[in-house]
């Protein structure tokens, strides 16, 4: 399971590195785009901080581009070491934890991480459809083209 996830969180990495590319390319800045980047990246925070029993910061919330390049970055790091200490059994591990409303949940690691990079990966398909028209060449974030490049 976990070199499974480790190659998900690797996907999720490169396809937000492609909408973030993209995002820099368009003329006018979209800030719905924006929105729904910050969303990714915050949600990103989020879920780490559950997992590392932190308090979990806002899920929507304004970013520039360069705020969502930087929250990427940091995101990447934290999410990285987290990925790099996880074994098979400590996946398995069952997280509690309160969502947006308060009400309480129990998952295990994989669950929501799985969860996370489903999540990634629709909010992705609303910025690229945004993003028609805008961009002479679409970015391709398929997970099939990453694993084609790796």
């Amino acid at each position: 399971m976990k070199k499974q996830l480790t190659t998900l969180f690797e996907y999720e990495k490169w396809a937000n590195a492609r909408i973030l590319d993209a995002l820099a390319q368009i003329k006018e800045t979209d800030e719905k785009c924006l929105e729904i980047m910050a969303h990714i990246l915050l949600v990103q925070a989020v879920w780490y901080s559950r997992m590392d029993d932190k308090a979990s910061p806002p899920v929507w919330a304004k970013k520039s581009l360069d705020e969502c390049r930087e929250t990427y970055t940091v995101n990447n790091m934290l999410l990285g070491n987290f990925m790099a200490k996880q074994t098979d059994d400590t996946l398995t591990r069952v997280v509690k934890y309160q969502n947006t409303k308060g009400e309480k949940f129990n998952n295990m690691i994989t669950q929501i991480l799985t969860h996370l990079f489903n999540h990634s990966t629709y909010h992705r398909g609303q910025i690229v459809e945004r993003l028609k028209g805008k961009l002479p060449v679409m970015p391709v974030t398929d997970y099939i083209a990453f694993l084609r490049e790796k």
